[in-house]
């Protein structure tokens, strides 16, 4: 504790939050009292400030007496240096010299698509309540636009979250910086100006779509190129679209059509990463288990267990394809009794920095994937041989050697301590052992592709890579069902063949 105004503040300055969301600083402190705003001049520094000073002070004396972890992450504590929290905001950004304010700025460059004051509302309005829209200047090459916020908390925070993005992929960019202006005129509803404090019925009717927008009702028109997915825009929190199309980060891509979009599923050549968080981890767990699995619906780049927060990991996915086909298939799938959730995080890239951390099995914490050979989408052929499937009982077996067998591929599941399969089936192709294990249930089938995909070894003079993937299937197929004792190279398991370098 040290700094700020040690006796008149409401506001309390946390800084180096490192990972910690809004959410989680709210809950920590909510307990000591009223939580009036919450503001961040700078992504490892929040302000909160309380109700009163008694709270705040309160809160503080317990940090001096007790210590206080926010998600057993250390955080520094002092008063803020303003006695409110728009006060410690100009204090950091220096407001007078360009510094914050409650108007924005902000100007669309490379404005390929048309640009409303709806548009802006539906981007801006996560973030903060509006007040008054003003588009005052349209170019070729620029538009010139003013959004007024209620207070300063709410445009710093919109300021953050979408400065630099795209509206739509690759064109339609952010450029946001505070105004100096203190208020808007508006005289007139329409794709130019908007009043959302004005309820007069004379000033609604001046708008295009003949009718009064409100937070619920934002008349979006039909005819625009502008993604109006909900999904899309409830993540841009400074992280990007996440749905089809939407504002994405600056190095998005073109789409087709009237508003770019993205699809699940299917080879993505696109390079901008994707972050997801990974909760319900059991301890058994470490990067490359969790890779066994997601390998399967995107190509991984990186995956990294956090050491502070046990059982909770973040992935980074090549692309948004890769992130959504997670998202669909993997949330609330069970491994060794623990239920995964997997949501998308605020961050734009797993960084590395520093030796990586030691888990529970001696493995490292960090892994990175980004040349592996095991990866599976890599190119438009790789990607096309695999299935987005849910996670079944019925696993596929592939890319073993000819000379391999099933009591092989018995003893290499026993010998990693996976469930034993109650049947299997195996069949050889010109090129190659593949087949089908059968699990009494889909909770042993995703076990066993966590413990036992892509392991490696050798066998009769012949080096293997043990691949799996589920099969869709709910049923074995009567033809291909036998007795897991029992060896049976006579039935096809699939119709796709792969081999050694799939």
């Amino acid at each position: 504790r040290g700094g700020g105004l040690s006796d008149g503040s409401r506001v309390i300055q946390l800084s180096h939050v490192q990972d910690l969301t809004e959410g989680d600083i709210r809950s920590a402190l909510d307990p000591f009292g009223q939580i009036r705003g919450m503001a961040s001049p700078s992504p490892d520094v929040y302000f909160v400030e309380f109700g009163n000073l008694d709270q705040s002070h309160s809160f503080m004396g317990h940090v001096d007496t007790h210590g206080f972890l926010i998600r057993f992450t250390k955080v520094d504590f002092t008063f803020g240096p303003a006695p409110d929290i728009e006060g410690c905001m100009n204090a950091v950004t220096g407001r007078g010299s360009g510094g914050a304010n409650h108007v924005l700025a902000v100007n669309v460059l490379k404005p390929l698509y048309p640009i409303t004051t709806e548009v802006l509302h539906t981007i801006a309005a996560p973030h903060g309540k509006i007040l008054r829209i003003v588009i005052h200047n349209r170019s070729d090459t620029k538009i010139e636009a003013l959004i007024e916020f209620d207070d300063i908390v709410g445009a710093e925070r919109c300021k953050r979250a979408i400065a630099g993005a795209d509206i739509y992929a690759g064109c339609c960019t952010l450029d946001v910086e505070f105004s100096k202006a203190q208020s808007l005129n508006v005289f007139k509803n329409d794709d130019d100006t908007y009043d959302y404090t004005d309820v007069n019925p004379t000033i609604a009717a001046g708008s295009s779509s003949g009718r009064k927008r409100g937070p619920d009702d934002r008349g979006y028109p039909e005819d625009r190129g502008y993604n109006r997915d909900r999904r899309s825009l409830d993540s841009m929190g400074g992280r990007g679209s996440r749905g089809g199309g939407g504002m994405r980060g600056g190095r998005g891509r073109h789409g087709s059509g009237g508003g770019p979009s993205h699809g699940g599923g299917g080879y993505d050549d696109g390079d901008e990463p994707v972050v997801l968080m990974v909760h319900g981890l059991d301890p058994k767990m470490n990067p490359m288990k969790l890779f066994n699995l997601l390998c399967m619906y995107g190509d991984v780049n990186k995956i990294k267990f956090l050491m502070t927060k046990k059982g909770i990991a973040m992935v980074e996915m090549k692309n948004i394809n890769g992130a959504e086909n997670v998202l669909r298939f993997v949330n609330r799938v069970n491994i060794f009794g623990s239920q995964l959730n997997v949501s998308h995080s605020k961050h734009r890239e797993v960084v590395i920095y520093g030796p990586p951390g030691v888990l529970d099995d001696g493995s490292e914490a960090v892994q990175v994937f980004i040349r592996s050979r095991l990866l599976r989408w890599t190119t438009p052929a790789k990607a096309a041989k695999n299935r987005l499937v849910e996670a079944t009982k019925i696993l596929h077996f592939f890319a073993l050697p000819l000379t391999y067998d099933e009591d092989f591929v018995l003893k290499l599941l026993e010998d990693k301590g996976c469930p034993t399969p109650t049947s299997i089936s195996m069949h050889k192709s010109e090129v190659c052992s593949a087949g089908l294990l059968e699990f009494d249930t889909v909770d042993e089938a995703v076990e066993t592709i966590v413990i036992a995909n892509h392991a490696q070894g050798s066998h009769k003079g012949k080096g293997y890579t043990f691949r799996l993937a589920f099969t869709g299937k709910k049923i074995m197929p009567s033809g291909d069902r036998s007795n897991n004792n029992n060896n049976n190279n006579s039935n096809p398991a699939t119709a796709n063949d792969r081999t050694d370098d799939e």
